[in-house]
């Protein structure tokens, strides 16, 4: 490196000296901070009160239910069973003045749960009842019976 450069040089020093006066009584003296007071810092405004928290047990139960109504609806009696609890739950909920939002939410989903849980489970009673009725006609010796509009065979059925 070169010497002329500016710090270079061993004689001068780029950190001042320190005051002369070594006298801590002349020192300038940082300002405390102010004690918290909480009294101090209300000036006689209210406190916040966001009101009695109201309870939301049934509401919550009542929507819980209806979505688990909602993906088991395809199992017959468990959705449509399932759909009218949360339906009635959700109703008293409403009733009682819990959470509006899970309320009608519990009352849809149920309700939705229970149009379709109905429907599935009331197909699948009928086809159970066509079939057992296909299987007893088999059983009472028929080589072909008539099942849903289709003719099928006996032959695997004793």
């Amino acid at each position: 490196m070169s010497d002329n450069l500016p710090g270079n040089d061993r004689n001068s020093n780029p950190v001042p000296p320190p005051p002369a006066s070594s006298d801590a009584a002349h020192a300038p003296v940082a300002p405390s901070a102010p004690a918290y007071d909480p009294a101090a810092t209300n000036h006689g405004a209210p406190a916040y009160n966001a009101g009695p928290v109201k309870p939301k047990g049934l509401a919550l139960t009542a929507l819980i239910l209806g979505v688990l109504s909602l993906i088991f609806c395809w199992v017959p009696v468990a959705g449509a069973v399932g759909g009218l609890i949360a339906l009635i739950l959700g109703i008293i909920a409403l009733r009682k003045g819990q959470s509006k939002g899970l309320s009608i939410t519990g009352i849809i989903t149920g309700a939705i749960a229970l149009v379709i849980g109905a429907i599935v489970t009331i197909g699948f009673f009928l086809a159970l009842s066509l079939g057992l009725s296909a299987v007893e006609e088999c059983s009472n010796g028929a080589e072909m019976v008539e099942v849903a509009g289709q003719m099928v065979s006996c032959a695997g059925v004793n």
